[in-house]
């Protein structure tokens, strides 16, 4: 028999398949990892399909400590920002503060759309956090708060609050 049998073909078939379905899975769930790679920036290399959030996913740590570990990682303890995968989403963290403050004042139309986000129905309070919301409420919130965190009125508000601070217990009824 100078050729295979029908049988022996379509189960090679399938065993190629199956290698190029796994393939495209582990492309797909890695690109977070990868990503850091090519940019060239410090990362701290996640696991496929969960990134760097599988104890979050589990609930074995909160999102604070996990975070709160993850920032002080060794792989990236001396950068100023690395990388993380949350999820498969490539997500970059900021830990210099000159940077945090390029960020969040002088290009705060570049980075109005964060990642999270909340419903404005379930979670108004969260929805309406500066952190948490979207363009153009965005916008419109940011223009309203702006003049209110102005040095002057922080001044005043620092006088009102070490006066609140002072009081025994620490709490105005």
């Amino acid at each position: 028999m100078i050729f295979p049998s029908v049988d022996v073909v379509q189960s090679y078939l399938w065993l190629v398949l199956l290698c190029v379905v796994l393939y495209l899975l582990w492309f797909v769930t890695t690109t977070g990892t990868r990503y850091w790679q090519c940019v060239r920036l410090p990362y701290i290399e996640g696991r496929p399909f969960v990134g760097n959030f599988l104890d979050a996913l589990l609930m074995r740590k909160s999102m604070f400590d996990l975070m709160d570990e993850l920032y002080v990682h060794e792989r990236v303890r001396d950068s100023g920002l690395f990388g993380i995968s949350k999820l498969i989403t490539p997500t970059l963290v900021l830990r210099d503060p000159e940077l945090i403050k390029q960020v969040l004042i002088k290009d705060a139309a570049f980075f109005c759309n964060r990642s999270m986000c909340s419903d404005p129905h379930g979670d108004p309070i969260g929805y309406y956090n500066l952190l948490m919301i979207r363009n153009p409420a965005w916008k419109q919130l940011r223009s309203y708060l702006t003049p209110s965190l102005s040095l002057s009125k922080i001044k005043q508000m620092y006088r009102l609050l070490d006066q609140v601070s002072s009081k025994p217990g620490g709490v105005c009824y």
